[in-house]
């Protein structure tokens, strides 16, 4: 039965179990500010995080909470309805599967994975936008994901500390 089929929750409980969608809802807004980089490309922390938390924490982030986000994600960002909405729970449905296979992994295990996850993912996207007509270089793309890959450690780092600090809380 589904997490959600308990009877109540009380209000502390439901922000516990809202954190990691918020996180991947907040990492979509700060994709979307103004980049003061020189290579004008953000990371996909959205992506990221959907993958980190598909980790972490399974039960908080099923793929149709990723879904949702993926939808929010297209709207937000502008192109096409689906892609983002198609991946984000495809990504979060690999990530699951990969971990009912392979337990008590490393970091560089969980970022080996998570890079592959975010090149199939990458490429996928690029893949969609051209079917839908849109014309997408792939080499920003894939600057984003060198990008994104190199940020895991740091991303991992703050979702541990935030699943420390506010679901793991005793209460």
């Amino acid at each position: 039965m589904s997490y959600l089929a308990n009877d109540q929750f009380s209000p502390g409980e439901t922000i516990r179990r809202m954190v990691p969608s918020a996180t991947v809802f907040l990492s979509m807004l700060v994709m979307t500010l103004p980049m003061p980089f020189a290579w004008g490309v953000m990371p996909n922390l959205a992506l990221l995080f959907v993958i980190i938390w598909s980790s972490l924490q399974p039960r908080l982030m099923p793929s149709w909470a990723a879904f949702g986000l993926g939808l929010f994600a297209d709207l937000l960002f502008g192109g096409p309805i689906g892609v983002w909405a198609l991946l984000y729970p495809a990504c979060a449905i690999a990530v699951g599967m990969a971990e009912s296979r392979a337990e008590g992994h490393s970091l560089n295990i969980d970022w080996a994975f998570a890079s592959v996850l975010l090149i199939l993912a990458q490429l996928l996207c690029w893949q969609f936008l051209h079917f839908t007509g849109w014309e997408a270089p792939l080499l920003p793309l894939m600057v984003q994901v060198l990008i994104t890959i190199l940020a895991y450690p740091l991303a991992a780092v703050v979702a541990g500390r935030i699943q420390r600090r506010l679901i793991d809380v005793q209460g």
